[in-house]
């Protein structure tokens, strides 16, 4: 620019697809909820939003597969209630057994609570339909999308009738009571399907409501609280995107005195931007202002200044502390360890172990509990007539190695532990089935410590005779089981 005649020069940015953080969604119910009496979400509450703000985070969704994977992704069992066996309730196992198979010929039991967990953690809500067709002996059960669900206020007086074990004595009794239900609506392309809530009486399909929390019809997910920490996290990601792209706002201030820069000099200076202007050379000319007369063309000398606005050394990105601090609070409503996210860079095995074992009894055992009688043991199986059978999520194996280790060393050492109950830990140790049935019954109850103590010199051809690794003896003389029964016959279990 010229001395006195500012001009500012625009430097184009390169274009590229803003990703928003935050924006007003469509509402599939928009305009329905006045004609139908249902009660709207609060505003950024609602189940669209919701899901958009779990997508633009970078550690809610590890958190709800984190969920997903150890609540749900071990299978479902079968276990009698306390007092009942194959004796008293065989066909009331029978026929769990048979509905967990048949309810969802699509999706088995395990990926339907999977979806439902997904959808309460980004959600706060989830919905299983109940179809039961006339004449079926067992119902048939759906997830419902919570985009296209709706409630309406608890206003319908309704009676409710449950069947249930008494625990004392054992016999089943029929109870009922008086509340008000909810109307559930769901939206099937241009019409609306009702629901009634389940148990309760009427023609419509049935749905069992799960809900995160108390206050509202609708509930409100874990991490809403930290809802502006996800939509500064995702902020921060666009400014060092856009920073990598296009710099520093204004950098620098480039000053020419006594006259001005050429057209193509100007040119230049625009195009003086990302990969391609590294390890060049720019050539600037400049144009001298004119003093003299017509007969006297002098010239001035002309320079040209380049003065840094911000001399500061700028880091590879920014905002990393506060990203870090949102994760560490997002982590903290879900109350997860970092390593099950993948975040194991300060653990060692120890650590590791008392996250897990933590993470096991105060997040995700309950929850199994908390679902599956919500689901199957207080609702769907009363009504199918089972209550002697109850339904549960698997759980891991989280074992200390030196609690086992004790433990067994303690049984084995007092001649407690039988040959019987070394057949499934050498099936975990193996990863095999033995088939009991290859040994005697004498063989079977015979003790451990006796075992072990009238054969050394088996354990000492396998070179771990003076061994304190009781795991590892406990593995030899399962292996050594596997060969004896193969000998006796003829065939490797």
């Amino acid at each position: 620019m010229s001395e006195g005649n500012a001009t500012w020069v625009p430097f184009a940015k390169e274009e590229g697809r803003h990703i928003p953080s935050s924006a007003q969604l469509p509402d599939v119910f928009d305009s329905l909820y006045d004609q139908h009496g249902l009660l709207p979400f609060e505003p950024g509450n609602d189940p669209t939003s919701c899901r958009q703000l779990v997508k633009n985070s970078n550690i809610i969704p590890q958190c709800i597969e984190a969920y997903k994977r150890n609540i749900a992704g071990h299978g479902i069992a079968l276990e009698y209630l306390p007092g009942e066996s194959d004796e008293t309730a065989k066909d009331e196992w029978n026929r769990a057994e048979r509905f967990l198979e048949t309810c969802n010929l699509e999706d088995n039991p395990e990926e339907i609570i999977g979806q439902l967990i997904e959808d309460l953690e980004s959600t706060g809500m989830a919905n299983m339909e109940v179809a039961w067709p006339a004449g079926s002996e067992f119902p048939t059960i759906f997830r419902m999308d919570p985009k296209y669900v709706r409630y309406t206020k608890e206003s319908n007086p309704a009676t409710i009738k449950r069947k249930r074990r008494i625990s004392s004595t054992k016999k089943i009794e029929e109870f009922s009571q008086q509340i008000y239900a909810r109307r559930y609506a769901m939206k099937r392309g241009t019409s609306v399907v009702w629901f009634r809530l389940f148990g309760t009486e009427g023609t419509e399909n049935q749905v069992i409501p799960l809900k995160i929390g108390n206050d509202g019809a609708y509930g409100e997910p874990r991490w809403f609280g930290n809802a502006p920490g996800v939509v500064g996290s995702r902020e921060a990601e666009e400014l060092n995107v856009s920073y990598f792209s296009n710099g520093r706002m204004l950098s620098m201030i480039l000053t020419v005195t006594n006259g001005r820069l050429t057209k193509q000099s100007m040119e230049l200076l625009k195009n003086v931007k990302g990969s391609q202007s590294q390890g060049g050379i720019l050539y600037l000319e400049a144009q001298g202002k004119e003093t003299g007369g017509p007969m006297d063309e002098k010239v001035e000398k002309v320079s040209v200044n380049l003065d840094k606005l911000n001399d500061l050394l700028q880091q590879d990105a920014l905002f990393l502390d506060y990203g870090k601090e949102k994760k560490a609070d997002i982590l903290s409503s879900f109350r997860l360890p970092p390593i099950l996210v993948g975040q194991s860079s300060d653990y060692n095995r120890a650590t590791a172990q008392a996250a897990l074992q933590f993470a096991e009894e105060q997040v995700f055992e309950p929850y199994r509990k908390w679902i599956m009688n919500e689901i199957f043991n207080k609702r769907l199986f009363p009504a199918m007539g089972i209550f002697r059978v109850k339904a549960v999520l698997r759980a891991p194996s989280i074992i200390d190695p030196e609690d086992r280790k004790a433990m067994l060393e303690f049984i084995a050492d007092r001649g407690i532990m039988l040959v019987r109950d070394l057949i499934p830990i050498a099936e975990d140790v193996l990863g095999t089935t033995i088939d009991e049935s290859k040994f005697s019954q004498e063989y079977l109850d015979t003790p451990i410590a006796q075992l072990a103590g009238s054969q050394p010199s088996i354990l000492d051809s396998e070179g771990t005779g003076d061994t304190d690794d009781l795991q590892e003896r406990v593995s030899i003389i399962a292996k050594r089981l596997l060969r004896k029964g193969s000998a006796e016959v003829g065939a490797h279990v």
